[in-house]
């Protein structure tokens, strides 16, 4: 499943990052020889060949709108954010918008049960593994509901359909990545390595954790994390029909491997998690560090002299491979598409911030990821910025993160099993074999509420 998966997208997202982010998906003008054009000429009188084009109704809003926005953003696109919104504000004053920031889980759970009960925002905003839970949860609207085809065919068609299921479009992508690659300090090494010995070997021999330096962290607590090792000893967490594959070799290799990095490496510390592992990097008290495109903005803005590589090859298996996946806007099904003013503000907000290829390309640059607004990759901003391309072989190491509902069911199922090998002493063939349990149970569960 990711093997086919991992092609598509790899190949069709590097290719438009590296050939200076190329206009994707276009078709080629038809060309017309000479003598066609003459002939046509000839037939048609000079009045006729000019059709007057077909101009779309101006987008208004006569009353005052307020847009309730929740949304999980990092700092540094946040921050961009918040300037956008003053920007849109002043645009069209009659608009406001309410911005709130949530944690990744808090975000998913507090818009459920709140859209369940009738209210919660107008727009929540996330990553797209959010899109099954909600389409499920039937908290959300196709966006075609709201914005036009024509709107659309501004993104990237790739970005676009990693919010797509049952045939619909449930995400309006403003960003596609989100991979987690190996970062370095080049004020302690001058390039990534290749292997995992050989980044034992370079770490433990910088780091002096009596005086603060780390060799390497990351966090180790988040299964988004961990699903890069253990996708690198060959697993998948679910089959071609969404089913649990979590109790096997490679699970019981990955898990025994996280552990390891502390306790047979002597890399890190017990209960390290991202707020840790990040403040120490951006500090310059980390050699290595794994972490996602988002933060690679705050690190060069703090003054690291960076280094972006893909992970290295683990023993017995190949790359770390992360998911890589969209962010991106959905449409409570709260909203009543009655409101006039309501859903032109809700198309005007859209067409700013995705639709307005300036304003998609600073989200980006804020995230470090690839736009999705098709002309935003060819603007100079994005064509010349060195993390932008950097984010291609990292790209290359990665799969697509399903989006179906049951990855809920993966995600809670693998986070107590290992939280419990590394903090509690659980054997990691017995956690591999509960987390599957697990698993089933979750999956049945939300297959039951579908």
């Amino acid at each position: 499943m990711k093997k086919v998966l991992l092609t598509m997208l790899v190949f069709i997202l590097a290719i438009s990052m590296v050939a200076l982010f190329t206009l994707s998906g276009c078709k080629p003008t038809e060309e017309k020889t000479t003598e066609e054009t003459t002939e046509k000429a000839a037939e048609e009188p000079a009045e006729e060949e000019t059709t007057e084009e077909e101009v779309a109704p101006e987008i208004t809003v006569e009353n005052p709108v307020t847009i309730a926005l929740w949304q999980q953003m990092d700092p540094a696109a946040e921050d961009n954010f918040k300037a956008g919104i003053a920007d849109f504000e002043a645009a069209y004053p009659l608009i406001t918008i309410e911005s709130s920031h949530y944690s990744t889980e808090d975000l998913r759970t507090n818009f459920l049960n709140s859209a369940v009960a009738g209210g919660g925002p107008d727009l929540v905003y996330g990553p797209s593994d959010n899109v099954g839970v909600f389409e499920t949860g039937d908290v959300i609207m196709p966006v075609t509901d709201v914005v036009s085809d024509e709107f659309l065919a501004k993104i990237d068609p790739v970005s676009l359909a990693d919010g797509e299921l049952d045939g619909e479009n449930w995400s309006i992508p403003d960003i596609n990545g989100n991979q987690i690659a190996l970062l370095y300090n080049k004020d302690f090494v001058d390039e990534a390595p290749a292997t995992w010995e050989e980044l034992v070997e370079v770490a433990t021999g910088l780091q002096d954790v009596d005086n603060g330096l780390y060799g390497f962290l990351y966090n180790e607590k988040e299964p988004f994390w961990f699903v890069g090792f253990y996708n690198a000893f060959g697993g998948d967490v679910m089959d071609d029909d969404n089913n649990p594959t979590l109790d096997n070799e490679a699970m019981v290799k990955a898990l025994q491997f996280v552990l390891d990095i502390r306790e047979v490496d002597g890399l890190g510390f017990d209960g390290m998690d991202n707020d840790v592992a990040d403040a120490a990097f951006k500090e310059g008290n980390a050699v290595f560090i794994l972490n996602g495109a988002w933060s690679w903005t705050g690190y060069t803005d703090a003054g690291i002299d960076l280094g972006i590589a893909p992970g290295p090859v683990l023993p017995g298996g190949t790359n770390m491979t992360f998911y890589c996946s969209t962010k991106g806007y959905s449409v409570s099904k709260e909203v009543d598409l009655g409101d006039t003013d309501k859903v032109n503000a809700l198309k005007l907000f859209f067409d700013f911030f995705v639709g307005t290829s300036e304003n998609n390309a600073k989200a980006a640059l804020a995230n470090s990821q690839a736009p999705t607004n098709i002309e935003a990759r060819s603007l100079d901003e994005i064509t010349s910025n060195e993390l932008q391309q950097a984010a291609v072989p990292t790209i290359e190491h990665t799969v697509p993160m399903p989006i179906v509902a049951e990855m809920r069911g993966i995600w809670d199922s693998i986070r107590p099993e290992l939280e419990a090998v590394l903090y509690n002493g659980k054997d990691a063939t017995a956690a591999a074999a509960d987390m599957q349990t697990a698993a089933v149970a979750a999956i049945a569960t939300i297959r039951a509420e579908e």
